[in-house]
């Protein structure tokens, strides 16, 4: 009897475990995401910039930190949908929670909704296990630059849990320069993480003696847009996507305003530092 129940419940076994997709391992980094790809991104901005190239103003959504808040992040991505001025998204790092295969497929899912580019900078978890090497795969470089109606933006790495030696301020200073024929009106820089006050307080006075106008990242949760009195470099951190939660930063050739969104926008001001409680 019992060798008759083998010779019915093995095959139905191997077919009932055949029939089902699963993991083999979470540490599996061989997965691809055209949503978030880099280079998909820029080409799809490029299109965008020639379709509106009579218009020099223009504004953009920041969003940080939806590790934890992939349901919130898709919200929030719809709710940046509906804003027409918006011509692209910076997600500024912290996709996920531990750099899984499964958090940056979840991510990918949720962003796959926006019907706006999307440029991402890579952040201290999103660096954990097999990270790194799925972000290079499937997004791009951990640091790079483009620029949209003449202002530049310059994404860079902070994230000294994961690796060493960064920022790299020689690239940083290169890429900021404006060359002898170049019309550019701002220098914006983007990383996850705002500047390491404990082990690096002149930073900030290093990137306004580079250009920088403006500085934007994450990693806080929480929104707050200070400056150092004796630079008067802004620095914006946007809060991260429970509930959905983002920044606007609008641009004109003259001129840069922002908005705090929880989720309707109202104008933020730069403030001392110091204040921030």
């Amino acid at each position: 009897m019992n060798r008759i129940y083998k010779f019915i419940l093995f095959p139905a076994f191997i077919i009932l475990i055949t029939s089902c997709r699963f993991e083999v391992s979470p540490w599996d980094y061989d997965f691809q995401c055209d949503t978030l790809n880099l280079d998909s991104n820029l080409m799809w901005l490029k299109q965008i910039e020639k379709q509106t190239v009579n218009t020099p103003d223009f504004s953009i959504a920041i969003v940080g930190d939806p590790q934890n808040y992939v349901g919130d992040f898709e919200l929030t991505i719809a709710k940046i949908n509906k804003i027409e001025e918006v011509d692209f998204i910076l997600l500024l790092g912290d996709l996920t929670e531990i750099g899984v295969k499964q958090e940056y497929d979840w991510a990918c899912k949720a962003a796959s909704h926006a019907k706006k580019p999307i440029l991402s900078v890579i952040g201290n978890h999103d660096a954990l296990s097999y990270g790194r090497e799925i972000w290079l795969n499937t997004i791009g470089p951990y640091e790079y630059t483009f620029t949209y109606k003449h202002t530049k933006f310059i994404a860079y790495n902070d994230n000294k849990y994961e690796f060493p030696d960064v920022p790299n301020k020689s690239w940083l200073q290169q890429e900021a320069l404006i060359g002898d024929t170049e019309t550019r009106y701002h220098t914006i820089g983007m990383s996850h993480i705002e500047p390491w006050w404990d082990i690096d307080f002149t930073f900030t006075d290093e990137l306004k003696a580079f250009g920088f106008d403006l500085m934007l990242h994450a990693h806080s949760h929480k929104f707050s847009y200070w400056y150092k009195p004796s630079v008067k470099l802004p620095h914006l951190i946007t809060a991260n996507t429970r509930d959905v939660k983002y920044t606007k930063v609008n641009f004109t050739p003259n001129d840069i305003s922002v908005e705090q969104c929880e989720p309707e926008c109202i104008p933020a001001t730069a403030v001392n530092w110091s204040d921030i409680p």
